[in-house]
């Protein structure tokens, strides 16, 4: 123990703690050596192992009136304030430390909002012993509680008169010092604590956190690493961490510092609004806006979370939502600037301008030297023809201190208004402000693009990456016109130099992966798909694009393990929630599909969107009276969310509820008349009440808004209904003149010609499908069948081409087989439809032709049997009449 106390002397700390465990390893019962062992746990703040070793102490012979005041400042350090008073008995008065152990308790009571018990205590205290540091601590902090500012300072001053080194007391007037905008004395006053407590991490990061709002990122962080080398699992401290990290604008390392924070501490508020801050930045808005949701509704006066989720909100392209987010901020009290502005941007998006011009005017008035204010006044203003709009934008490029965004958005206007030289000269203008900048030389690229020089271009996107050879914009540029130029290899290249530069860098592993796609190539897909998920493990984008792609190519157990990685990467992300959802869904397992879009309502309150999602796995699930409920509580969040309107009208005819249906759908129409959707569900309404001609009606409306293939698709189907299928081919074949690659309606076309037995027709639009999609399954099985028809001998090939291709395939083995036994090549003919037959047993068709095979090769018994079995079922089939005449001969042969 004492060589112990000689390494603390000498601030040798890990080595003092190493003597003592070795000190209590020897002897478990060594009270002394608890007792120092907790001290040195309390000046390194880990409370937990403090408090056991004092009590242990305590229990071996070590005075209560020596350890009960320090087990006191361990429990108000965990605030454990109620135990104070409980567990640790009211000092005698002559005994020691009973002044000290009195003001503790009183400060027990201050934390349980009981300041008049504490005044009690304290003047108690004060007779005991008028001149304890202690007490007058306590005082002071009483005299905070009654808001008496000058008393607590004097309270405050007489502790350290009495005990100069008493490193509560510092730190209580460190804090005032801090609290009252005096950050030179507060900081003196930190440094003191530390030099006589080189231990104490929460200093340290006070005096990190002063140097952050002085910009002094390297000072914040030398004390950051210096409070982790005493914690170093201190929360605070890694917060602190990310938060140095993101304003040094190192944005992907804070977030995946930060991530270790919230997985620990979920509802940490200030780690929450960081999180919200450092997501905005990188773009992903849905995620800020949860984090920034529970920030406002534990602190709903934080101005900045305020507008940050207004921003975020906004961003997302729910001008409204962000609109009710401001409006109490906006109303209560002077608006700062900040606020002024987001309310000027969400007045711009509902294309307000006026309203708009309004609010950057007021902002200007309050911050009139504020060149990003400016910029956006003149941003306003140019979206109303305004005249004074350039010269607010050039006003704001010329402030002192004016960032780019002034001269970004002149060029940025000169290009979309096609004023390509202009455009140069602004450019040349920005240049002066931001020498030898990758991104003048992408705008410029971009103004020679325009003015149709594509060699200029090429040569300004090439000076930016030879500038900073990870500038992603110019390579993806380059990339651009190196695909239009059909040179792959070479874009590839462009963005393999990125990542020679910037090994990690996200967009050009995904530029390259989806390069991969553009080629087919799906191993590369996937490869960097997982390469980027690898080496950022916080990153969404890469997660979601693989889990889709396992989606679509049905390997689904796979997509949920990568979905439910995007949501472990992101558990308040509500992209990831529903990703793991729909994933879910497609597997089949409904109820925990459930539970993840009822999760992304909670992280989405008030949101239209997400309750949709639900009612989609609620329908799923047949639980239509909750879907129906939820649609209608995303209609009244967002009245005119088609989303919801379309599957609400489906669940209202699927319940016979046809009334309904169609007031939905003409309220779509009013709501959205230049959108056929209100005019197809009108259309689905009619259907369903068999009102064929209205169905039509409400059909050629929604085409003459928005023609497409698929409407005529529609029409064909009611023409049908209405036993006009004719018209319905022809009004398709006059559209395939005009739109020949539409491949979804000439199969429309080719399978409504194939049922009507128009197989010579039929089977001219299958072989222009054949050319188009080569050796696709459906196409060639229909083409060779509907060519057998036509007595087609080509049509034995196609169908041979098609059983090459799925050789387990009962619809292709009764095609080919079919053809065979009307070739007269009975027996080749039978094998494959009874291999057909029996991979699908209740295939009626199938069985029919089997029954005919065996009629052809003089198998009556056979025969007979199949079709008694066959037409026991009561299976309807197209051939059912031609099977029920076929069945009678044989009856009657068999007599």
């Amino acid at each position: 123990v004492k060589e112990a106390q000689a390494k603390l002397a000498a601030g040798e700390f890990k080595a003092a703690m190493i003597q003592l465990k070795n000190a209590i390893e020897q002897d478990e019962n060594n009270a002394g050596a608890r007792l120092e062992l907790g001290k040195l746990y309390l000046t390194q703040l880990n409370l937990a192992s403090a408090e056991k070793e004092f009590r242990r102490a305590r229990d071996g012979g070590i005075p209560a009136s020596t350890v009960n005041p320090l087990l006191a400042r361990t429990l108000l350090m965990q605030q454990d304030y109620q135990r104070v008073l409980d567990e640790l008995p009211l000092p005698d008065d002559a005994s020691p430390n009973a002044a000290t152990l009195l003001a503790l308790r009183a400060s027990a009571e201050l934390g349980l909002r009981r300041p008049d018990d504490a005044r009690k205590t304290l003047l108690h205290a004060q007779q005991i012993t008028p001149d304890s540091a202690q007490v007058h601590l306590t005082l002071a902090q009483l005299a905070l509680a009654d808001k008496n500012l000058a008393q607590a300072t004097l309270e405050i001053n007489q502790a350290l008169r009495l005990d100069p080194g008493f490193q509560d007391a510092l730190i209580l007037k460190g804090n005032l010092l801090r609290a009252s905008g005096k950050p030179d004395e507060a900081t003196a006053v930190y440094r003191e604590v530390v030099r006589l407590n080189p231990q104490n991490s929460d200093t340290r990061l006070a005096l990190a956190s002063m140097a952050i709002n002085q910009n002094r990122l390297a000072d914040a962080r030398k004390e950051v690493d210096a409070a982790l080398k005493v914690t170093p699992n201190s929360l605070q401290a890694r917060y602190t961490e990310a938060l140095i990290d993101f304003q040094e604008k190192k944005i992907e390392r804070a977030r995946d510092r930060l991530a270790a924070v919230l997985k620990t501490a979920p509802d940490f508020v200030p780690g929450l609004l960081l999180g919200g801050a450092i997501e905005f930045a990188l773009g992903n808005m849905q995620t800020a806006e949860s984090h920034l949701n529970k920030v406002v509704k534990v602190m709903p006066d934080n101005r900045y979370a305020v507008r940050l989720l207004a921003a975020s909100q906004l961003r997302l392209g729910r001008p409204d939502d962000a609109e009710r987010t401001l409006a109490a901020s906006l109303k209560s009290g002077q608006p700062d600037a900040g606020m002024l502005v987001v309310a000027g941007e969400i007045a711009l998006a509902k294309k307000d301008f006026a309203q708009a011009s309004r609010y950057f005017e007021q902002a200007t008035q309050l911050s009139p030297g504020n060149a990003d204010i400016r910029t956006e006044l003149g941003i306003a203003r140019l979206a109303q023809g305004d005249s004074r709009a350039l010269a607010d934008l050039q006003g704001a490029a010329g402030m002192a201190g004016a960032g780019n965004r002034a001269d970004t958005v002149i060029i940025l206007d000169q290009l979309k208004r096609k004023q390509f030289d202009a455009a140069l000269a602004s450019i040349d203008t920005l240049e002066k402000k931001q020498p030898a900048s990758p991104v003048t030389w992408n705008y410029r690229g971009a103004a020679y693009l325009g003015k149709q020089d594509p060699a200029r271009a090429r040569n300004s996107y090439n000076q930016a990456l030879k500038l900073d050879p990870a500038f992603f914009p110019a390579a993806a540029n380059l990339a651009q016109l190196d695909l239009q130029n059909k040179q792959p290899v070479a874009a590839r290249q462009r963005f393999e130099s990125v990542l020679k530069a910037d090994p990690r860098h996200l967009d050009a592993m995904l530029a390259l992966a989806d390069l991969g796609r553009r080629n087919q190539d799906q191993k590369a897909y996937v490869a960097w798909l997982e390469k980027a998920a690898t080496l950022h493990p916080q990153a969404l984008p890469p997660r979601m694009a693989l889990a889709r792609y396992l989606l679509a190519t049905g390997d689904k157990n796979k997509a949920l393990a990568v979905a439910r990685e995007a949501v472990n990467a992101q558990p308040d992300s509500p992209a990831a929630l529903e990703l793991l959802g729909n994933t879910q869904l497609a597997l089949g397992d409904t109820p925990n599909a459930l539970n993840s879009f009822s999760k992304l309502v909670e992280r989405q309150p008030g949101q239209a969107m997400p309750l949709a999602r639900l009612a989609t796995a609620q329908v799923v699930a047949k639980d239509y009276a909750a879907a129906r409920k939820s649609l209608q509580g995303a209609l009244r969040i967002q009245p005119d969310l088609l989303d919801a309107q379309a599957m609400l009208v489906s669940l209202d005819i699927q319940g016979g509820r046809l009334d309904d249906a169609l007031k939905q759908a003409r309220l779509v129409q009013q709501q959205k008349p230049a959108n056929p959707s209100g005019y197809l569900l009108e259309s689905d309404v009619a259907y369903a009440r068999k009102d064929f001609a209205v169905a039509l009606a409400a059909l050629e409306r929604a085409h003459a808004i928005a023609p497409s293939g698929t409407l005529l698709i529609r029409q064909l189907k009611v023409l049908g209904a209405l036993q006009r299928p004719e018209e319905g081919e022809k009004r398709l074949a006059a559209w395939l003149v005009k739109q020949p690659n539409d491949a979804n309606s000439r199969a429309a076309l080719a399978e409504s010609l194939l049922k009507r037995k128009q197989f010579a027709a039929a089977s001219e639009q299958y072989w222009l499908l054949n050319r188009s999609t080569p050796n696709n399954l459906l196409i060639l099985n229909n083409l060779a069948w509907a060519l057998a028809e036509s007595g087609d001998p080509r049509a034995a090939g196609v169908a041979e081409q098609a059983l090459k291709l799925a050789p387990d395939n009962p619809a292709v083995m009764d095609t080919l087989g079919w053809i065979r036994v009307q070739q007269k090549q009975t027996a080749r003919g039978i094998k494959l439809l009874q291999q057909a037959l029996n991979k699908s047993p209740d295939a009626a068709e199938i069985q029919y032709h089997l029954a005919a095979a065996y009629v052809q090769s003089g198998d009556r018994v056979r025969a007979r049997s199949e079709l008694e079995r066959l037409l026991a079922n009561g299976l309807a089939f197209p051939q059912e009449a031609e099977a029920r005449t076929l069945l009678t001969q044989l009856q009657a042969g068999a007599r």
